[in-house]
Order: C-alpha cells, then structure tokens, then sequence
C-alpha cells in the first residue's frame, strides 16, 4: 500500500508497505532546510515512528550541520533505521560523511538497489495490534 504524505519542491514523503520513503529535491541540504522539513516529517508522523528509505540521489552537496543535525537523536526522533539510496560517487561520498562521520543514532547504512533497502528496512517496521491482526501505524497526510 502507497500513500503520499507530503511534496512540495524540497522533499517528497511517503509511507510503502510501512516504510516512510523520503525523496530529496533539493540539490543543496542545509541546517535551515533540514529543520524545516523534520518539521513536515514530525507533523505527517502524528507521533509514530517509521523506517525510512531516503533517496538523496540529486543531492549534490550537504553542510556538516546539516549531518549531524540528522544524525543526531531530535534528527531521528520518528524514525527507527534509515537507508540511504545512492547512484553516483557524489551521494555515496555524502552517504559515507553521514554514516562514519556524523554516527546516527539508529541504525542506517546505504543501497544502490531499493528492493535490498526495503528488505533490509521490514525488520525496523513497527506493527501494532488491533483485534489480533497487526495494522501498520497510519501517517497523516499534510497539504501546504
């Protein structure tokens, strides 16, 4: 199941089979940018936590505030692991900085194949039980 939560020119936000999938738009990341968009993720979220599949592959260049920033426990407040999707030397460079430099504070690592991401990514889904079925948390979507 696919729901869109959020888009607008900075990122897109949605949940796939209990997977939060984020899509960067912009091609430079910033403290100012990552904070105004935790702020999407916080209010679309509504509480709940999610794995999230974040696609950076038109990115181009990231602040080290910005990093550590996302790396750091209110930067992954809502989430439960994060793969990185990468397609060039540039995204992995950045996905490396992120990773070994900046040391998130819940499990992440990156892919070059979505399918491998999102396998990796089921054992981080949060199911919650009503009437002894397991429902994934739903997300609110959010129109600017």
């Amino acid at each position: 199941m696919k729901t869109l939560l959020f888009d607008n020119d900075e990122i897109t936000f949605e949940v796939i089979d209990g997977i939060l999938v984020s899509a960067w738009k912009s091609k430079f990341i910033d403290i100012s940018l990552v904070r105004k968009v935790k702020k999407y993720h916080l209010e679309i979220m509504d509480g709940k936590s999610y794995p999230m599949l974040a696609d950076i592959k038109s990115v181009r260049d990231t602040t080290k505030e910005a990093r550590d920033f996302l790396a750091s426990k209110e930067g992954c407040e809502g989430l439960t692991a994060i793969a990185i999707m990468i397609n060039s030397p540039v995204s992995k460079m950045i996905a490396n900085f992120f990773i070994k430099a900046s040391r998130p504070v819940i499990p992440t690592t990156m892919f070059t194949d979505e399918r491998a991401a999102k396998k990796w990514l089921t054992q981080y889904i949060i199911k919650e039980k009503k009437n002894d079925k397991e429902h994934y948390f739903a997300a609110k979507q959010i129109i600017l």
